[in-house]
């Protein structure tokens, strides 16, 4: 497999991490992301996605890192090549009775439920 770049402080690449991870539990790594946290109206959303990591996508890097473009062009190669994945959200509701970061926690939790 192909180098990554260096993604955190330890200067190991996600992906090794990840597949590390994998190999020592057994298991399958589900990734989990949210949008929507900081705009003052709307829902907060998360999503969850297990890969396969044997076919790694290349590309797929923290979304945040990523521009809109490219992560609209990883959408359909990410969902179609998943093991599984789900979305989530919490409403403006939600939010306000509970706060963000539960909010948050709530969105996560319901996209891990979606899957599969």
């Amino acid at each position: 497999m192909a180098a990554l770049k260096k993604d955190n402080k330890s200067g190991v690449s996600l992906y090794t991490h990840d597949l590390a991870l994998a190999k020592q539990y057994g298991a399958g790594i589900i990734g989990v992301d949210e949008a929507g946290r900081g705009p003052l109206a709307g829902p907060v959303v998360a999503a969850a996605v297990l890969l396969d990591l044997d076919k790694k996508i290349e590309g797929v890097n923290d979304s945040k890192k990523l521009s809109a473009q490219k992560r609209e062009l990883l959408y359909d190669k990410i969902t179609s090549e998943a093991l599984a994945w789900g979305v989530g959200s919490a409403s403006p509701k939600e939010i306000d009775k509970i706060n963000i970061l539960q909010a948050t926690l709530l969105a996560m939790h319901r996209a891990i439920e979606k899957l599969k």
